[in-house]
């Protein structure tokens, strides 16, 4: 019995020194963090659809010293942002510029001039070969509540496939402030997740969603080697299942295909013929490994309970970085590019991304989502035409007669239109990188 109380106590005091060890090496990891993460302010003027018109906050973590590159999210930076700024612990704010945005993976990639790092800043340690562990401690580390610069602890609670994405789930509190912070290891101090999403705490408890680090590396290391990393686009649009998210059943494939396409409804994508053994989960997955392939591909098909390899065609899909909308009378004008929904929109027409409060544009009803069918009778799609036409009635102080068609999904046997005369005010193109005027 002595022998049985002597070894429980000795278990113990393993354990105590395990958890003093681990407190230890977490507060180190979070004294390391201080060196390169970094606060985030936004301002949008212009907002693309899904985007905040107004001034935020954030936060990023440095990459890389010699290029100043930071890494964020997406909907942080947002698509269009009129200003980007960072700051170091302790240092003013300085101009930061958007390299790239995906909101498929809700990730951002910004930059500021190396001159302007402090002598403070460290280059963070990327783990981009493996999974978070489930059950392994992390924290997540950023600016909660504008506490700043302030870390929280938890675990590991699972790899989730949620909202289209695939995420780290961990029960580390991410509050307002924290999005775009790292999630650290406290076992190795690698930054395992880019901390992204929380559920509210009046519906639950300890569900809080991090971006993983494998899947922004693959995007990161594309972008170093000068390949977009926009994954390309395959026309098929995929049912999903909400008891079984691992099969990817082709629900629909486009018209515009030919009718040699070698996919069918019904077919299930299990993987790339040269990889086989990277299984599309989700699609998030596929998107995943989509990323810096063009062209012809291989993959590894399931039709009637049998697998066999068919050869399909992808196409680049637009980079967020190269889109760009119209600005008219508080109204801004996009073409559609992000979802390539060629189903919803075959004739690919310019959408109505955004009205502002207040503006010429929402006095005269228009409303956000609407797709643009004519602008003085004349169909137009491409922003630089219709800026060009805008501006010369702008010059002229001449009212233009705007057509929308709603965007909603119904079950109508005809679709609602609507005519709209508004005076033509501040045109102008805007997007990440418009150019100057009308092009």
């Amino acid at each position: 019995m002595k022998h049985i109380v002597i070894l429980n106590l000795a278990i113990f005091l393993l354990s105590i020194q395990a958890v003093a060890q681990q407190t230890k090496e977490g507060l180190n990891y979070f004294k390391v963090a201080n060196t390169y993460t970094v606060k985030i302010k936004t301002r949008v003027k212009y907002p693309f659809i899904k985007d905040n018109r107004g001034s935020y906050r954030g936060a990023g973590f440095l990459i890389d010293k010699h290029s100043g590159w930071i890494v964020t999210n997406a909907h942080v930076s947002s698509r269009n942002p009129e200003s980007l700024e960072v700051a170091f612990k302790d240092q003013k704010f300085v101009d930061a510029k958007l390299v790239y945005v995906d909101m498929l993976l809700d990730l951002a990639i910004i930059k500021i001039s190396p001159n302007n790092l402090p002598s403070i800043a460290t280059e963070a340690k990327l783990d981009c070969l493996n999974k978070a562990i489930i059950g392994s401690p992390v924290g997540a580390f950023g600016h909660p509540f504008s506490l700043s610069f302030s870390g929280t602890r938890g675990i590991v609670s699972g790899e989730k496939y949620k909202w289209g994405r695939v995420w780290v789930q961990t029960d580390a509190p991410i509050n307002s402030g924290n999005s775009g912070g790292p999630l650290i290891s406290l076992s190795s101090g690698k930054v395992v997740g880019i901390s992204s999403a929380s559920i509210s705490k009046s519906r639950s408890e300890g569900l809080n969603f991090a971006v993983p680090m494998i899947h922004a590396c693959k995007v990161i290391t594309l972008l170093k080697k000068g390949v977009d990393p926009t994954p390309s686009y395959i026309p098929v649009g995929f049912a999903y299942d909400d008891d079984n998210d691992s099969e990817l059943i082709a629900a629909a494939i486009y018209k515009k295909q030919p009718t040699s396409w070698p996919l069918k409804v019904g077919d299930q994508l299990l993987s790339f013929a040269n990889t086989p053994e990277d299984v599309f989960k989700n699609q998030a997955m596929l998107v995943h490994n989509l990323r810096g392939l063009r062209g012809k591909v291989d993959v590894i098909i399931k039709r009637h309970r049998e697998k066999r390899v068919v050869s399909i065609m992808s196409k680049p899909r637009t980079s967020l970085m190269r889109r760009i909308g119209v600005h008219v009378s508080g109204v801004v004008i996009a073409p559609e590019n992000f979802r390539d929904d060629e189903e919803a929109n075959p004739q690919r027409m310019a959408l109505i991304q955004d009205v502002a409060r207040a503006s010429i544009g929402r006095s005269a009803g228009i409303k956000a989502y609407d797709l643009l069918i004519s602008i003085d009778g004349k169909s137009m799609t491409n922003p630089l035409i219709i800026c060009q036409y805008l501006k010369k009635a702008e010059k002229n102080k001449r009212k233009v007669r705007i057509i929308t068609k709603e965007n909603e999904w119904s079950y109508r046997s005809h679709s609602k239109y609507n005519s709209y005369e508004i005076k033509t005010k501040n045109v102008r193109l805007v997007g990440p990188e418009a150019p100057e005027g009308c092009g």
